[in-house]
């Protein structure tokens, strides 16, 4: 299938745009037991040309100078990012502070911009932790609504997201949320700014931003959500063996 561009009208395109995913999921998730490690994605997409890359575990920041270093030699900015649960929603936040914590919402108000980007990620996708009403409700403290690779071209999620950023004047970015390498690549952004943070951010909050996406058969469809389900499935099964070991269960009560 061929890939579509959207938001791309009202681009003024300057020189060579910069390929990126910002969100993106590895074997550091404390969540998802994910097989593939930091590097292994790294180098994946440096083999397909991409520019820009933000490793977004769940609750966890997976970022140091070595891997910054390794990004680096391949081509890549790897910027710092992190998926949060927030009131029970995600939310995607680039540069966050280290160390910071956000127990609702209005915490998301005092994170320092213009050096921090908040991202909503699939927010109109089936499932619990998705924003929903809350984006429509807090849309102030977000810059960019996520287009999410995980539709096809008979259901796809992303439509109501892109009504809320044509209504809104939002911008809009193209992300894999990948959790298998076959995932990388599907959907992305590709950016008209230097190739640094604070130019990047503000190429994505002024609209210089294309998302670059294809939607999937129904046969990648299908392959994606069995694999999805058994990854769940696998994760839940080491915490309960977790779990019955004295020794885990002596550290929880430390």
């Amino acid at each position: 299938m061929m890939k579509e561009s959207i938001n791309a009208n009202n681009i003024i395109k300057g020189p060579k745009p910069l390929k990126a995913d910002l969100h993106l999921h590895t074997a550091d998730d404390p969540l998802d037991k994910i097989r593939y490690t930091a590097k292994e994605l790294i180098s994946k997409a440096a083999d397909v040309g991409f520019d820009v890359l933000s490793i977004t575990n769940h609750q966890r920041m997976t970022f140091n100078r070595d891997l910054f270093s390794y990004a680096r030699d391949r081509g890549i900015l790897l910027i710092p990012g992190i998926e949060m649960t927030i009131q029970h929603r995600h939310v995607v936040v680039l540069n966050p502070p280290p160390g910071k914590i956000f127990s609702d919402f209005f915490s998301l108000s005092t994170l320092p911009r213009p050096e921090t980007l908040v991202i909503a990620p699939h927010p109109y996708f089936p499932g619990i932790h998705s924003l929903n009403g809350c984006l429509l409700k807090h849309i102030g403290l977000f810059d960019a609504v996520e287009y999410c690779h995980f539709y096809t071209s008979r259901i796809n999620f992303n439509q109501r997201a892109v009504e809320v950023s044509q209504s809104n004047g939002f911008p809009l970015v193209g992300n894999s949320d990948a959790h298998f390498l076959s995932q990388l690549g599907t959907t992305y952004s590709m950016i008209y700014g230097q190739k640094d943070l604070e130019s990047i951010f503000a190429a994505i909050r002024n609209y210089e931003v294309e998302v670059i996406t294809r939607p999937l058969r129904p046969s990648e469809m299908g392959s994606l959500v069995r694999r999805y389900f058994r990854m769940k499935l696998r994760g839940k099964n080491i915490n309960l063996q977790k779990r019955s070991n004295p020794r885990y269960r002596r550290r929880e009560m430390l």
